[in-house]
């Protein structure tokens, strides 16, 4: 598949997770927009991956650098943010120490996530592993 022909069906899917989230929003349906929106997602993974991307190194490069940078930013912003919450909330605001309560755990799990794809992909690519 082209990617013409790919940004086709995936702005059509767009448009059909619209119409008929408008539509479930109008007959107060929640099934309806859960169902289309799961449709949706679906009929996104399958139109992907039919489609045949050329990808050079300079790209590759490019997104791991992103996705580094990217994780060197949210991590410690998501973790000051999370311990600011917890520590600078006075006792009637329950709400801005679950709201850092729920950071912090998010933070740990991306932390976490990270280590352990870290730790696969370099097991994965033949990295180094102390032995040497």
């Amino acid at each position: 598949m082209e990617n013409k022909t790919y940004r086709k069906l995936r702005i059509g899917i767009a448009a059909f997770v619209a119409a008929a989230m408008s539509i479930a929003v109008t007959l107060d349906n929640m099934l309806l927009g859960v169902a289309s929106v799961v449709i949706g997602m679906i009929s996104m993974v399958v139109v992907r991956s039919k489609v045949k991307r050329i990808v050079d190194e300079r790209e590759v490069m490019v997104r791991q650098k992103a996705a580094q940078m990217t994780y060197a930013i949210f991590a410690p912003t998501i973790g000051l943010g999370s311990v600011m919450l917890v520590l600078l909330a006075d006792e009637s605001s329950y709400i801005l120490k679950a709201m850092g309560t729920v950071l912090s755990y998010l933070t740990l799990y991306l932390i976490a996530l990270f280590s352990i794809s870290l730790v696969y992909f370099n097991r994965k690519y033949g990295g180094g592993n102390g032995k040497e």
